[in-house]
């Protein structure tokens, strides 16, 4: 719910930073803005401190909050856009006409309307020691409903769905729980969610030679916001029954003491559902003892880290998605049990099943659909429609923050909710898919909180859906561009734009009209063969993403002051962009793909770029521009092409922040690039394509203690000063890279290449492309003990015949590791 106030907060502390020169205020006004901002900064820590569960009240709580935050932000900005459009080469602009009394009035009401909330839950519930709560005459030990929300208990739990695809699974998992290990093994269940890890362990734990082969049987499900005692009073429950009141009303501080002592001695088996984190099983851990009876604990968990975490000695069993036979197969049961399904609905209930996506949760939430539903065709084909919508489930309530979002997208790779699809020369994350159904789901809960609208549909239907303004809009493919005149009205409000279908300037240009509050536009999908001017009046743009043609970038680019990002794709080779764009003081990326930009050669002394982070493809006549490079003081990523530019030191030094370095020599350069580099220490990512490298530079790189990828494409090599004719060798003899773990050689004239596995010691994957006059792969590559792939294309022979040696070889020595590629 906090998150509905972020956009707002950011805004109001942007403007009343003390070292702003963009607003000024009026005496009387600036109390206004700075109660604002005490008030929504104080209801977002309230919020992120003390989350609410669901209940009454809490849905029209936050869209209480949710409306006066937009209400805010909406006053602010439509001011601020106003004074900058009518008054375009202003400097300093006044915040003045806002009345913003009625939004504090709205924030405030919602602080009290969370206040009565927060009392009314604390006077439902008894209190006990720890914060756990449960109501006072519940004494069952199968009663559910004794915890709180945060655990859910299950002494035997049962399950009437039908076992499809698991029968491996379960056989395999049969073998470790009940082998003649006897230390205590801890199995994990990891899947994302709904693929069916909790019936897996229902199974496991009702199979009667399981259940047999234990003398005490556990079952929890803990939630994300669990609680220790809770957790330990619900083991107990199943563990000793009706006993554990007794025990409580002397003991209560001792659970788990008295957990532990009611395993010692005992062959047991606990399930620990739906773990979500690494400090529930912190808290409980020390309570299970680790006799040599053969116990076992069975978690399950979207997250593969916190199997990880708990046992990272035993292998951790992964969920598949089912395959389209199986899919069928249990839809079929799912409705008809053993009956097979009518010949006319089988068509349509294949294709029902297959747009589940092999998600087992799904499928039985639409078995249970169609088991209710008429055995007709038309009524099948209804709910094969809207089939999306149907098998929608409540997601976590996630918040995300835009500087931490690598971070986020970690935990959703760890949870399966999202799937590394292409990963980075250094290993990390390049690309990422999601499931059909998950994304579905985001789209149908964003839609529901106002966050998101996805227009996919003819326009006459999504007017009927609209009750008020759009704040985010994506345009599909399948919608046609034209139709969004229609639904043009609903979007003055609207801060992001997003559209991948094709169209032309022409069709759009009158949209542009209605966004004067963009901060996101992204619109890949229609390509302009200029300019287009009415992106200069979206003065409030943060994202800019487009496809342009033009030659020239105009002047008055520098008109979008608060862009942070721009991304531009083009078939041009070279793009002008006027020295202008060093006056936008907020940029922290600049992307040019599929094309290169050019800035002119004077960089300004009195323009420093602070924020800026990232740069690519900036075409450059000298690298060695020392004003260029004093400009960008904090740059991470910086991608160049170099022309018309004399040998020389290249002197990066200073810049302390930079991490990818890209230096390519454009073909046309008609004289030697021969540059003397001097890199920071901080880099991590160096690629050379195209100039000529005195092999004393490849000293200097092996010296840097945070190079993990280093790449060498189409780079001849320069002998050394005291063996010149060796420009063909490279002997590596004293260096070391310390850290590398990728290195490509590309297209070289490398004829020896000399070393072994004490100069790459960290080395995990070695790319060989079109080095045709490569003799061989050092074979004590093989012995790095790290190395996991070999890549070599199929024309370098030599290259290719001493990988599949140092292969051979290793598996001689019983090291199964090296995969080698020929591509």
């Amino acid at each position: 719910m906090a998150y509905n106030l972020e956009s707002l907060v950011r805004i109001l502390e942007q403007i009343l930073q003390p070292d702003q020169q963009r607003w000024n205020f009026l005496d009387h006004k600036r109390p206004h803005i700075e109660s604002l901002w005490e008030k929504a900064s104080s209801l977002k820590q309230i919020l992120e401190t003390f989350p609410l569960a669901n209940g009454r009240g809490i849905e029209s709580l936050e869209t209480q909050i949710r409306d006066a935050a937009h209400e805010a932000e909406d006053i602010i900005e439509r001011h601020m856009v106003d004074q900058m459009l009518s008054e375009p080469g202003g400097k300093s602009f006044t915040i003045s006409s806002p009345d913003l009394q009625q939004v504090i009035r709205k924030l405030d009401s919602a602080m009290y309307k969370m206040k009565n909330i927060m009392d009314e839950t604390q006077m439902a519930n008894t209190s006990l020691p720890g914060g756990v709560s449960f109501t006072p005459d519940s004494s069952s030990r199968d009663d559910a409903s004794s915890l709180p929300d945060s655990v859910s208990l299950t002494h035997h739990p049962s399950s009437k769905n039908i076992v499809v695809g698991l029968d491996e699974d379960i056989l395999h998992l049969k073998d470790r729980l009940t082998g003649d290990q006897r230390k205590l093994e801890i199995i994990a269940i990891v899947g994302m969610g709904g693929i069916g890890k909790t019936f897996l362990a229902l199974n496991l734990y009702n199979d009667q030679h399981v259940v047999s082969h234990f003398d005490t049987l556990a079952w929890i499900t803990v939630l994300q916001d669990y609680n220790e005692e809770a957790i330990l009073l619900g083991l107990l429950r199943c563990i000793i029954g009706k006993r554990t009141d007794e025990v409580l009303q002397e003991k209560y501080n001792d659970l788990g003491l008295i957990l532990h002592k009611s395993l010692f001695g005992r062959r047991y088996l606990i399930v620990l559902d739906d773990i979500w984190g690494t400090h529930a099983w912190d808290k409980i851990n020390m309570f299970f003892p680790r006799e040599n009876e053969g116990s076992r604990i069975i978690l399950t968990t979207r997250e593969s880290n916190v199997a990880k975490y708990v046992d990272s000695s035993n292998p951790q069993h992964h969920m598949r998605l089912l395959d389209e036979p199986k899919s069928w197969n249990l839809l079929q049961q799912t409705v008809f049990g053993k009956k097979n399904c009518p010949a006319e609905l089988e068509r349509i209930g294949r294709h029902v099943a297959s747009s589940c996506g092999g998600l087992p949760l799904a499928i039985h939430v639409i078995g249970g659909l169609l088991s209710r539903a008429k055995r007709t065709r038309d009524s099948w084909e209804h709910v094969a429609y809207d089939i999306r919508g149907a098998v929608a489930e409540k997601p976590e309530d996630d918040k995300s923050l835009e500087e931490e979002a690598e971070d986020y997208l970690k935990a959703l790779v760890d949870r399966n909710l999202i799937v590394v699809t292409q990963k980075k020369s250094n290993g990390k994350a390049k690309n990422y898919s999601i499931h059909d159904l998950l994304r579905d789901l985001c789209i149908k809960k964003a839609d529901q909180v106002k966050f998101l609208n996805v227009i996919n549909r003819r326009v006459h239907h999504v007017q009927k859906d609209l009750s008020s303004s759009l704040r985010r809009v994506s345009v599909h493919p399948s919608y046609h561009i034209r139709d969004i005149y229609a639904a043009k009205e609903f979007m003055s409000l609207a801060r992001s734009f997003l559209c991948n279908g094709s169209a032309s300037r022409g069709i759009l240009s009158p949209v542009f009209s209605e966004l004067r509050l963009l901060h996101v536009l992204d619109v890949f999908g229609i390509e302009f063969h200029q300019f287009p001017a009415e992106i200069l009046q979206l003065v409030n743009l943060r994202f800019l993403a487009f496809y342009c043609n033009s030659k020239y970038f105009p002047s008055a680019i520098s008109r979008l002051w608060n862009l942070q990002t721009l991304i531009v794709q083009s078939r041009l080779s070279d793009i002008y962009v006027p020295t202008e764009i060093w006056e936008m003081s907020e940029l922290r990326h600049i992307k040019f793909k599929e094309t290169t930009m050019i800035i002119d050669y004077y960089y300004r002394k009195d323009l420093v770029q602070e924020k800026l982070q990232t740069i690519s493809i900036l075409k450059l006549y000298d690298l060695r521009e020392k004003n260029f490079l004093q400009s960008i003081p904090n740059i991470k990523n910086l991608c160049v092409k170099i022309y018309r530019s004399p040998s020389g030191v290249v002197d990066l030094s200073n810049l302390h922040k930079l991490e990818t370095l890209k230096c390519w020599r454009d073909q046309l350069l008609p004289t030697k690039f021969v540059p003397e580099f001097i890199f920071p220490p901080c880099l991590r990512k160096l690629t050379l394509k195209r100039c000529i490298i005195p092999w004393r530079v490849m000293k200097v790189a092996a010296a840097l203690p945070n190079l993990e990828v280093l790449k060498i494409r189409r780079c001849p090599f320069q002998g050394q000063e005291t063996r010149p004719e060796n420009e063909q060798d490279w002997e590596v003899t004293e260096e070391v890279f310390c850290s590398l773990r990728f290195l490509l050689l590309e297209n070289l004239t490398l004829v020896h290449w000399r070393a072994d596995e004490t100069n790459f010691p960290r080395l995990r994957h070695l790319v060989i492309r079109q080095c045709h006059s490569l003799k061989e792969i050092p074979g004590s590559i093989g012995e790095i003990p790290t190395l996991e792939l070999i890549e070599v294309d199929k024309y370098s022979r030599s290259a290719v015949a001493s990988a599949r040696r140092i292969q051979r070889e290793q598996q001689e020595c019983g090291n199964y590791d090296i995969e080698v590629r020929i591509f």
